[in-house]
């Protein structure tokens, strides 16, 4: 209706100046006058759609508490679509087969024509919705058709989605098993609600089986569908394909932690119930075999490279094992080059280290001065979160601080890995709008606080697919990512090619 009302508008201004077939030269040039002058005094105007999202929750039946899966998860744009499925970042009723409702207000005041819920896990249970204005006066609205933008399709790809359902500290229990059913409920009005303020969403949970989950509340004051986006790096849909460059042929069998040394390519290689083990790869001779041993003297049983200092010749090693523990040891350890090789140096050890996590990730940036981290600790927004850590005058790592939630959400951020600038940081989420369960995410740090990050956002979808991409690795002189990724159920080593300037945002 808009685009066609501007086409009308737009043949009547045109017509006075353009229906004598006859005009050449001076008189040309008049009508085109004219024609600018006109446009000028009559201006035409495309009014945009208006979106909002819920700003503020006012009142609720009940959720889970904690900052997982509270009633605050439903605040703002989605987080877990388009991708679907269970997420820490959505709301929890603990009515799990009874009735609940929330209260929601926006920011501004304004016409609605449409009401989106969206609904992550097990949707299809609103059954009502009423609308207020400022006073808080509740009327019910009617509505002229009920949509569904479905998105189970995506169900088939995942693998492993009890994680948030099983651990204890969550206060979850286990769901049944049944298909995630993720989809957008669109309300579309009768009429058209002026000055909306407020909103209530009653479901009625029994409806469905399984674990409910709500991840957002928008509005709008047009029957366009709001449809989730998701926030992407600059251009990344013009980048060429991923190519596969390691890969496994067995499911049993499992990649990570890539690596580049010089000119050769190190990575773990892991099995069910086996110890993990580091692999090397020539990059200018693939065919050469590398003897892992005679390049790290490792008697420590690590089986990740988790940075490297140039300067110093230095990297920083960690095991699959959280509770290899020997006194104020952590599992993470430092080797120094000597002779041709890197020998055992010492262990790394933070003041206070806490993580209840089963997993631990760290990352040694370029310059030794910061040691980031992915665990679960006191400090936690929700699950992993990315920490940092500097050194101190005895050679030992202070008090771990929490990189703030400009990048930690409530669900799992992990994998970090810093560029040489210091401020470029690629990471592992599956805390935000996606395309999997896992995604690759960039942000630019803003201060000397290494608390203020840009707005993360997703590498794209030459990067990320429909199942887990982590373990990022960009090698700056050949301009190139690799990453661990998921396809087809068997575990890969994927390359693409990523120009600095674009990663960086200097493009």
């Amino acid at each position: 209706m808009q685009a066609t009302l501007f086409m009308v508008r737009l043949q009547v201004y045109l017509q006075p100046f353009f229906s004598v077939p006859s005009l050449r030269g001076t008189k040309q040039s008049q009508c085109m006058k004219k024609f600018l002058f006109c446009c000028l005094i009559f201006p035409i105007f495309v009014q945009a759609q208006q979106i909002q999202y819920a700003a503020k929750v006012l009142k609720y039946t009940s959720d889970l508490g904690g900052k997982q899966n509270s009633v605050k998860r439903i605040l703002g744009i989605p987080d877990a679509f388009p991708q679907g499925g269970p997420s820490a970042n959505a709301w929890v009723s603990k009515e799990a087969l009874g009735s609940a409702y929330v209260d929601v207000e926006f920011e501004q005041a304004q016409t609605v024509k449409q009401i989106a819920v969206f609904e992550n896990l097990n949707a299809g249970c609103v059954t009502k919705i009423m609308v207020a204005d400022a006073s808080g006066k509740f009327h019910t609205v009617l509505r002229k058709r009920r949509e569904y933008m479905s998105y189970g399709w995506r169900q088939k790809y995942n693998t492993d989605r009890t994680y948030y359902f099983s651990k204890k500290r969550r206060k979850i229990e286990k769901a049944p098993d049944v298909a995630f059913n993720a989809d957008i409920e669109y309300f579309f009005l009768e009429q058209p609600e002026s000055n909306v303020k407020i909103v209530r969403v009653e479901f009625n949970f029994a409806l469905k089986p399984g674990q409910k989950q709500i991840d957002a509340i928008g509005i709008s004051d047009s029957e366009d569908p709001i449809v989730p986006q998701i926030n992407k790096m600059f251009d990344s849909e013009t980048l060429a394909n991923a190519e596969r460059f390691i890969y496994v042929e067995n499911e049993q069998y499992n990649l990570s932690s890539p690596f580049i040394l010089n000119d050769e390519f190190f990575y773990t290689l892991g099995a069910t119930d086996q110890l993990s083990e580091v692999h090397a790869v020539n990059l200018t001779n693939p065919k050469e075999i590398i003897d892992v041993t005679k390049k790290i003297r490792n008697d420590k049983k690590l089986n990740y490279i988790l940075g490297y200092v140039p300067q110093t010749k230095t990297i920083l090693m960690g095991s699959e094992y959280k509770y290899r523990i020997d006194g104020d040891a952590i599992g993470f350890d430092f080797f120094n080059f000597n002779e041709g090789v890197y020998s055992y140096q010492k262990p790394l050890k933070v003041t206070a280290y806490a993580n209840y996590g089963d997993f631990a990730d760290a990352f040694l940036t370029q310059d030794g001065q910061h040691i980031l981290f992915g665990i679960e600790s006191d400090l936690t927004m929700g699950g992993f979160d990315l920490y940092f850590s500097t050194p101190k005058d005895d050679g030992t790592f202070g008090y771990l601080q929490n990189m703030a939630k400009g990048l930690n959400t409530a669900a799992d951020e992990t994998n970090p890995f810093l560029l040489s600038d210091n401020k470029t940081l690629i990471f592992a989420s599956n805390g935000y709008s996606g395309y999997g369960d896992f995604d690759l995410y960039v942000s630019t740090r803003l201060d000397d606080t290494w608390k203020n990050w840009s707005t993360p956002k997703n590498l794209g979808p030459k990067v990320n697919g429909q199942s887990f991409d982590t373990n990022p690795y960009y090698h700056e002189k050949e301009e190139a990512l690799y990453f661990v990724s998921l396809r087809d159920g068997l575990s890969t080593i994927q390359k693409i090619k990523i120009p600095l300037s674009q990663l960086t945002g200097t493009k």
